[in-house]
C-alpha cells in the first residue's frame, strides 16, 4: 500500500469508526462514507475526509474497508465500487453467512474487484486498542495486497483459507462468545440474588476455572448497568439469528443459542437496540422472583 494513498472506510458505526481511527493514528488518510451523515461527526476533528457517495470513495481510494451492518448493505455497495475507473481492493469486515459472502465474492470477481473476507472477532473498543482478531479469507494475491492495511486495522490476524471460511469461523466463535456472555450475566445475577457483592464475585471468578475474556470486557459493565455501546445488542441478535438459520439449514439443534437469543430479544425490549450487548443481564435480572426461563 502506498503510504500516501488514502483508505476508504464505508460504514462509520462503532466498528467502522474504530477502524478509521486506527488508520488515522497510523498516519494514513481516510475517506469515509455512511448513508447516515451524522455518523461522520465523531471522526471529523481527527482529519478524516468524507465523501457524499460510495462511488466517490471508490474513485479516490485503491483500498476500501467495508464495515456495514449486514450482507444486504455490503452487496448493495458493490456496483458503485465496481464502476470506478480502477476497481479498488475491498476488505469486507461485515459478518455474513457463508452463502451471503459467496454471492458477494462472486460479484466482486465478475466486476474485477479485489476482494477479501475479513470479519472481526472483538468489540469496537478492542479494535481501537488493537486487541481484536481479524479472520482473513481469500486468494493469496489479494491478501498480500491488503497486508499493510490489515496490519494497521487489526494487528492480530488469522488466515482461515478460502472465501466462506471466515464467515463460518466467525459465526462459530460468536456462538461461543454469546453463550459465555449470557452465562456471565446469569452467574452475576445468581451471585447478586445470593447476597454476594458483585465486584468481589467478579474478581474471584476471574481467577477461577470459569474465567473467560468476556469477564474483562463486559463484567464491570454488567455490574454498573453501564450499557453505553461497545457493540450494539441489536447486532448481537442479528448474528445470533444468522447462527440459528445456518444451524437449521444443516439440521443442527442449538439449544443454548436459542435460549440466549430469546434473552437478547427481551433485553432489547427493556434497554433498546443500541445498548451494549452487556444489557443481556437485564433480561435475567427482571425475571428474578417471577419464575420460568426465557419466553
Amino acid at each position: 500500500m502506498n503510504s500516501n494513498a488514502p483508505v476508504g472506510v464505508i460504514g462509520l458505526g462503532l466498528m467502522g469508526s474504530a477502524l478509521a481511527a486506527r488508520l488515522i493514528d497510523a498516519g494514513v488518510g481516510v475517506i469515509g462514507f455512511d448513508v447516515d451523515a451524522a455518523k461522520s461527526s465523531g471522526l471529523r476533528a481527527s482529519g478524516a475526509e468524507f465523501a457524499a457517495f460510495a462511488a466517490d470513495v471508490a474513485e479516490r481510494c485503491r483500498t476500501i474497508v467495508i464495515a456495514v451492518y449486514d450482507a444486504a448493505q455490503a452487496k448493495s455497495l458493490l456496483p458503485d465500487l465496481a464502476n470506478a475507473k480502477l476497481p479498488p481492493l475491498v476488505i469486507c469486515t461485515t459478518t455474513c453467512t457463508p452463502g451471503e459472502i459467496a454471492v458477494i465474492a462472486e460479484f466482486a470477481a465478475r466486476s474485477h474487484l479485489g476482494f477479501i473476507e475479513a470479519p472481526i472477532s472483538g468489540t469496537s473498543a478492542e479494535v481501537r486498542a488493537g486487541t481484536a482478531t481479524v479472520l482473513v479469507a481469500g486468494n493469496a494475491e489479494a491478501i498480500d495486497a491488503a497486508t499493510a492495511t490489515l496490519d494497521i486495522i487489526c494487528p492480530q490476524r488469522i488466515n482461515v483459507g478460502a472465501i466462506g471460511n471466515a464467515s463460518r469461523t466467525k459465526l462459530a466463535i460468536n456462538l461461543i462468545l454469546q453463550s459465555n456472555r449470557a452465562a456471565l450475566a446469569e452467574g452475576i445475577a445468581f451471585a447478586e440474588c445470593l447476597g454476594l457483592d458483585g465486584a468481589s464475585f467478579l474478581a474471584t471468578v476471574r481467577q477461577s476455572a470459569a474465567y473467560s475474556k468476556v469477564m474483562d470486557s463486559k463484567g464491570e459493565k454488567m455490574l454498573a448497568r453501564d450499557f453505553s455501546p461497545q457493540s450494539h445488542i441489536a447486532q448481537t441478535l442479528k448474528d445470533a439469528e444468522l447462527i440459528l438459520c445456518e444451524a437449521d439449514r444443516h439440521g443442527q439443534p442449538l439449544p443454548m443459542t436459542t435460549a440466549q437469543a430469546s434473552l437478547l430479544r427481551t433485553a432489547i425490549a427493556l434497554q433498546g437496540p443500541d445498548s451494549d450487548s452487556a444489557a443481556v443481564i437485564e433480561a435475567i435480572r427482571t425475571r428474578r422472583g417471577h419464575g420460568g426461563g426465557p419466553t
